[in-house]
């Protein structure tokens, strides 16, 4: 299955997304289409025998377009599209005030050339209208396209008012020209031009929110180095860093960004790695520790195998899962997208019936009805509801972004929002994930043969008490035997054939499934685990012979997010393999009631399922491949960026630091993004379901008089609408987490 994310263009509302969505679904091998009006992009899912042509066409028989290009290329796409929908609208502003000067200047006393003369007097108006409605011809283009299509959309809106209105009043000159000199008094043409004048204020301004929202990833690749300094032939060379390949031994000075993810090979420094984790503390590098692209190198040169190169490194891993998840939907603007595909062919209903009405039974004349029809075409507002979701939803992810946490979808993003239970894992989630050995415990006092022993069982393990025990024994430079027969019992221990001797290493569920007696060593085994340390029983032969423990330290942070997290109203809940002494040990020090110990991978998958059958919106946070099964059973599954490839795989939410507080940062930003979105649909609805009435007449109903500029005032609330729900959006750039109010 290939998924891909294309740039699509000449959506003007989120009734186009439906549009290019139906038409591509069509095309055979087709999984999913997820167009999204916020950025301009349809996300697509395909089977590899699929022709992508026939995709390019489908979008294209909708009455659309596909740009190809990289990320920059479709950034500077959007710089252009505003920079020409500025032009317009500056040719617009020049030519439609001083039209609407013109044509009202009568009215408030001011006097005007030629107003004695009807002709001229319409004439020039008629001129003035038709320079800007040159400026609006995208809106006729691509409106006019899409009635032909039976599809109509925002532009065909803005297409039927402003064109009614610049018709009737060519009709009403002609007319004047013709002998009816009084049609003078009925011109539209101030109308017909302001409509276009205030909808392209308010597409301008939407254009430049959609940039200004794309600032968080055009940042990030704005930090990569443009030159890096290599060595070639013994000598120090410059070169462009596009030119870098692998293998590459690059020389970065302190100050220095570094242009590609690698490995140092000589020089001590520190790097500063917060534009990929959101930590500021800056991060020791030695010979042996990898490096990532865009991170500054600080007080000391560095020399730098280049790994991993141009669109292989971890910066453009990132921007990708970023764009990835801007380009999808969060299950609330399926919602909005559906009530925007009808409400077009709705206005222009009520519409026409509104008109008919007020011209046949109110026995109100053509001028009116046809104001009417202009002012419900025009107030109405599908923009607002196709922008209130995406936009949100771009911000709320490259605001996360800044603080090292990657959102892989939409949805995952507004879920977060919701999440009321946090399931975390102790090692390496809540303990620093690097255990050491701290003691090892035999009744006759030695310990000969339990450490090289363990350590040879523990060879094939990947375990973070495996590691200890290995590390231990090499520590003490003690041979470690090989072994045969390994075989893993995850979540209790391992049993193998050591020079041969029967060796288990485990737990004591293990211990008892063999048949080993280790009622002697079961006290001293409590004491240590009391103590936050995990133990294992060491076996040979059939006897226990003695008790290796391992302590893991508490992250500093850890007692902080899990306070941060009850404070938000969620239920932090450790869950672990760990024996019960040492879990309980451990959750009492970070402040966690709900503790679960002794549990295996398929334990943590029914613990999640458990709270789910509560309806609860469960978080998973886990680093190991035990892991795995849970987050992705969760309705978040968070993976710290430094866990397995497994767990980063299964997981909605890849954390780039082991700092627990990113979890409640996570869980704030969710909840900010899902606020802001109902804000936003919230001001969308409101509009149209207070201005539609407005436009169709209700302030003559209630005898307010006749306005006769509605069609003006119904542009500028348009643009208004739009405005207010960008606007609203791009507030979520200066949200910063602990700032919300936490109900």
């Amino acid at each position: 299955m290939i998924k891909e994310t294309l740039r699509i263009g000449g959506m003007s509302c989120a009734a186009c997304a439906v549009k290019i969505e139906e038409s591509v679904r069509k095309v055979d091998g087709v999984e999913e289409a997820t167009a999204n009006y916020g950025n301009n992009t349809m996300t697509v899912e395909y089977s590899e025998g699929t022709d992508r042509a026939l995709i390019v066409r489908a979008v294209e028989k909708a009455g659309y377009t596909v740009i190809d290009g990289d990320a920059e290329a479709i950034a500077e796409a959007d710089r252009k599209e505003a920079s020409y929908k500025k032009r317009n609208l500056i040719l617009a502003l020049a030519f439609s005030i001083p039209l609407s000067i013109y044509a009202m200047g009568p009215m408030v006393g001011l006097d005007v050339p030629f107003h004695d003369d009807p002709g001229i007097y319409s004439a020039i108006q008629l001129v003035l209208c038709a320079v800007v409605m040159f400026a609006g011809r995208r809106f006729f283009t691509r409106g006019i396209s899409g009635l032909l299509r039976m599809s109509p959309n925002m532009d065909s809106l803005i297409c039927l008012g402003s064109g009614v209105g610049f018709l009737y009043g060519t009709y009403c000159t002609l007319s004047v020209f013709g002998g009816d000199t009084g049609m003078a008094n009925h011109l539209t043409f101030d109308s017909a031009a302001m409509i276009i004048a205030f909808v392209s204020v308010g597409k301008y301004l939407e254009a430049m929110g959609k940039v200004r929202t794309n600032d968080a990833v055009s940042g990030l690749m704005d930090m990569r180095p443009s030159e890096a300094s290599v060595i070639r032939g013994g000598k120090e060379v410059r070169i462009p860093a596009d030119e870098l390949v692998e293998g590459d031994i690059v020389l970065v000075r302190p100050g220095e960004g570094i242009p590609a993810d690698g490995t140092v090979i000589e020089g001590c420094s520190s790097v500063d790695e917060s534009m990929l984790t959101g930590e500021s503390a800056p991060v020791s590098k030695r010979p042996g520790d990898g490096v990532y692209g865009a991170t500054v190198n600080g007080e000391s040169s560095l020399r730098i195998r280049a790994d991993h190169v141009g669109k292989d490194t971890v910066l453009y891993q990132i921007v990708g899962m970023i764009e990835g998840a801007q380009g999808t939907k969060a299950p609330i603007a399926r919602i909005a997208d559906r009530a925007a595909a009808a409400f077009v062919p709705a206005v222009i209903c009520i519409a026409v019936a509104s008109c008919l009405l007020w011209l046949i039974a109110g026995g109100r004349s053509v001028s009116f009805s046809l104001t009417v029809l202009i002012s419900v075409l025009v107030i109405s507002c599908p923009c607002a509801l196709g922008l209130a979701t995406p936009l949100a939803i771009i911000m709320g992810t490259g605001k996360a972004a800044k603080h090292g946490i990657l959102f892989k979808s939409a949805a995952t993003l507004e879920a977060a929002g919701r999440v009321d239970a946090v399931i975390l894992d102790k090692t390496g989630t809540i303990t620093e994930g690097c255990p050491e050995v701290t003691s090892i415990y035999v009744p006759d006092g030695s310990d000969d043969m339990i450490l090289p022993y363990a350590a040879a069982a523990e060879q094939d393990s990947e375990h973070p008490i495996a590691k200890a025990i290995r590390h231990r024994a090499e520590a003490d430079g003690i041979h470690i035997p090989d072994h045969t027969a390994f075989e893993s019992r995850t979540g209790n221990g391992v049993i193998c054939d050591v020079e041969g001797t029967k060796t288990v290493v485990g737990n004591g569920a293990l211990m008892a499934e063999m048949g080993i007696d280790v009622s002697e060593l079961e006290a001293r085994f409590s004491s240590l685990s009391a103590e936050a340390k995990t133990c294992v029983y060491v076996a040979l032969d059939g006897k226990a012979r003695g008790i290796i423990s391992v302590s893991d330290p508490v992250k500093k942070t850890s007692r902080s997010a899990v306070a941060s997290m009850i404070s938000l109203g969620v239920a932090p809940i450790m869950v672990t393999g760990d024996n019960g002494d040492t879990a309980l040990a451990v959750g009492r020090t970070v402040g966690i009631a709900d503790i679960r110990y002794g549990a295996m991978p398929k334990d943590k998958i029914d613990i999640v399922k458990e709270l789910q059958i509560k309806q609860k919106t469960v978080a998973m946070v886990g680093d190991g491949i035990n892991d795995a099964p849970a987050l992705t059973q969760a309705n978040v599954g968070m993976a710290v960026g430094s866990g397995t490839d497994i767990a980063i795989g299964a997981a909605d939410v890849v954390l780039m630091n082991t700092d627990l507080r990113t979890v409640p940062t996570v869980l704030e930003i969710g909840r900010a993004t899902v606020k802001n979105i109902r804000q936003n649909l919230f001001l969308a609805f409101v509009y149209n379901a207070i201005c539609i009435p407005i436009a169709a007449g209700l302030p003559y109903i209630l005898g307010m008089g006749e306005f006769t500029h509605m069609p003006m005032l119904a542009a500028a609330a348009m643009a208004c609408s739009s405005l207010s729900v960008t606007a609203n959006a791009l507030r979520l750039g200066r949200f910063e987490p602990g700032s919300i109010t936490h109900e």
